[in-house]
C-alpha cells in the first residue's frame, strides 16, 4: 500500500515492465544455452521387442478365462526373470562386441504390459542397429531360456510376438522440447530475479522508474551538458521543455512563485533555477530568482560573474527589515531577469525561523508580486524545514531528481516532507539523464552541473 498520496502502488506487472530485460535476458539465455547443449548431447535410438507369454495349447482353442489370467501372472514374473543380471550376462554373450552385463542392463527396460500376457523389452543406444540388435538379443535369449527351463514348471510357453524395428530417428536429445521448457523456467527465474531486483535496488535510473513509481508528472529530463555545440543546444532546449510542461500542467492555476528544491544537495537545484529563469525570460515575463539556500548560496557565481564579494543587501537583510525591496533586488545581464542574492547570515537558526516571523511572512507576499514569476532557489529537504517552509508558501515546488544519485527511499521521504506541509509538487525534474540527447546530439561530454 502506498505510504503516501504521491506514492504509486505498483501492481506486480508494472514491476515486470520496469524490469522487462531481467526477465527478457534470462528467457533468452535459458533457450539459448538449452539450444545450444542440446545439439552437443550424443542421440540416442529406441526400439522395442514385444514377448507372448502363453498358457494351455499353443493353438489357442483352450485359451479359457482362467489360463488367460495364469499367463499374465507369469509375464510380471518372466519381468522380474529378465532383469536379472544372469539374463543380462547371457545377452552380452550372445550381442558380442565387448558388452558385459552392466553395460547391457543399463541400456534395457523391461517392461511387462499390464492386464496383458505381453512383455516389452526396450533397448537404448547411440547406433540404431546396436539397440536392435540388444533388444532381439533379449528377446531371443528368454524364449530359449524359458522354452529349457521354465515351460515345464509354469506350463506357458513364450514366444516373439513383435521383432524390434531399426529405429530411424532418435528418441533424444530433443531440443524444440528442451527449449520449450527452458523458456518456461526461465520466464518464471526471470519474474522472480525482477521482482527481487526490484525490492532490493533502491536506485531510480529512469522515467520509466520514477512514473511507474510515483503520481507525480515528469515535466523534463535534462541531459548531462556537454562541451560540443549540439550538446550544449540539448541542455538549454531541455529547460524550454521544462517551461513549456510546466505551463500545460497548470494551465488553470498557473504559479507565480516557484520552489525548487530536491531530496538531497547537489541534485541540480541551482541549475534549474537558473536555467528556468531564463527559459521564462525569453517569452517576455519578468524574472526574480532569490537565493534561499542561506547555508550555500550558489546563484551569484552565474548572475554576476564580476563580482568577488557576496552581494548585500540579500534575502536574509530583507526578511529582518535591514532593507528595502528595492535595496535587496539586483539586475543581471540577462533581460527580463533581477536576482536577489542570500545576503549575510542572521543570528536566527534558519530561513524557516525567520519566514515564520510576521516581517517574514509579509516579505514573502511583497516579493511574489515583485515579477510576473519568482523563483525560490532552496535548500535540500533533507537539510532542516527551509525548503519546506517555503514549499508551503509558494504556489508550487518542482522537485529536483539526479538520475545518478537518487533513490526511490529519498525520494519518498522529500514527498512526505513536502506533503506535511500541504505543498504544490508540480512535478519532477530528472537531471543527469542519460536516456534523452544521445540520439540526436551524439555522445555528450561528461561534464555535469552540480550545484
Amino acid at each position: 500500500m502506498p505510504t503516501d498520496s504521491y506514492t504509486r502502488d505498483e501492481s506486480f506487472p508494472a514491476v515486470l515492465w520496469r524490469r522487462k530485460w531481467i526477465v527478457v535476458g534470462t528467457l533468452v539465455t535459458f533457450m539459448v544455452v538449452t539450444g545450444l547443449v542440446s545439439t552437443t548431447l550424443p542421440k540416442v535410438y529406441s526400439t522395442s521387442s514385444t514377448l507372448l507369454v502363453a498358457g494351455g495349447e499353443a493353438g489357442g482353442r483352450s485359451q479359457n478365462f482362467d489360463i488367460v489370467q495364469v499367463a499374465q501372472v507369469v509375464a510380471r514374473s518372466y519381468g522380474d526373470i529378465l532383469r536379472s543380471p544372469n539374463i543380462a550376462q547371457l545377452v552380452a554373450n550372445r550381442v558380442g562386441g565387448g558388452e558385459d552385463r552392466d553395460s547391457v542392463a543399463e541400456a534395457v527396460r523391461i517392461d511387462p504390459i499390464a492386464e496383458t500376457q505381453l512383455i516389452k523389452i526396450t533397448a537404448e543406444d547411440t547406433s540404431p542397429t546396436k539397440a536392435k540388435r540388444i533388444a532381439d538379443a533379449y528377446a531371443t535369449v528368454f524364449i530359449g531360456y524359458a522354452g529349457a527351463r521354465l515351460a515345464g514348471r509354469t506350463s506357458t510357453t513364450v514366444s516373439l510376438a513383435d521383432a524390434a524395428p531399426l529405429p530411424d530417428d532418435p528418441v533424444r536429445p530433443k531440443p524444440l522440447l528442451y527449449v520449450l521448457i527452458a523458456a518456461v523456467l526461465g520466464l518464471v527465474i526471470g519474474m522472480v530475479l525482477a521482482v527481487l531486483r526490484d525490492r532490493l535496488d533502491n536506485r531510480l535510473r529512469s522515467a520509466e522508474e520514477i512514473e511507474g513509481s510515483f503520481i507525480i508528472p515528469v515535466l523534463g529530463r535534462i541531459p548531462r551538458r556537454g562541451r560540443s555545440e549540439q550538446a550544449q543546444t540539448a541542455f538549454s532546449e531541455s529547460f524550454r521543455v521544462v517551461r513549456t510542461n510546466l505551463q500545460f500542467a497548470s494551465a488553470e492555476d498557473p504559479p507565480r512563485t516557484i520552489t525548487i528544491t530536491s531530496a538531497d544537495e547537489r541534485e541540480g537545484k541551482s541549475t534549474l533555477a537558473t536555467q528556468l529563469a531564463l527559459a521564462t525570460a525569453s517569452t517576455g515575463a519578468s524574472v526574480l530568482v532569490l537565493e534561499a539556500n542561506l547555508r550555500r548560496p550558489a546563484l551569484q557565481s552565474f548572475f554576476r560573474r564580476q563580482e568577488d564579494s557576496p552581494l548585500t543587501p540579500g534575502l536574509s537583510d530583507y526578511l529582518v527589515g535591514r532593507g528595502s525591496l528595492q535595496d535587496v533586488i539586483h539586475p543581471t545581464s540577462v533581460p527580463g531577469v533581477d536576482f536577489v542574492p542570500a545576503g549575510p547570515p542572521v543570528p536566527v537558526p534558519s530561513l524557516s525561523g525567520l519566514l515564520e516571523s510576521g516581517r517574514g511572512r509579509q516579505a514573502l507576499t511583497e516579493l511574489g508580486s515583485a515579477a510576473d514569476v519568482v523563483i525560490f532557489d532552496c535548500p535540500a529537504l533533507r537539510f532542516g524545514a527551509d525548503a519546506a517552509a517555503l514549499a508551503a508558501r509558494s504556489d508550487g515546488v518542482i522537485l529536483v531528481i539526479d538520475l545518478q544519485t537518487a533513490t526511490r527511499g529519498s525520494v519518498r521521504e522529500a514527498l512526505r516532507r513536502l506533503e506535511a506541509v500541504r505543498a504544490r509538487v508540480l512535478g519532477f525534474v530528472l537531471n543527469h539523464d542519460t536516456g534523452v540527447g544521445s540520439e540526436a546530439f551524439g555522445e555528450l561530454a561528461a561534464e555535469p552541473a552540480r550545484v
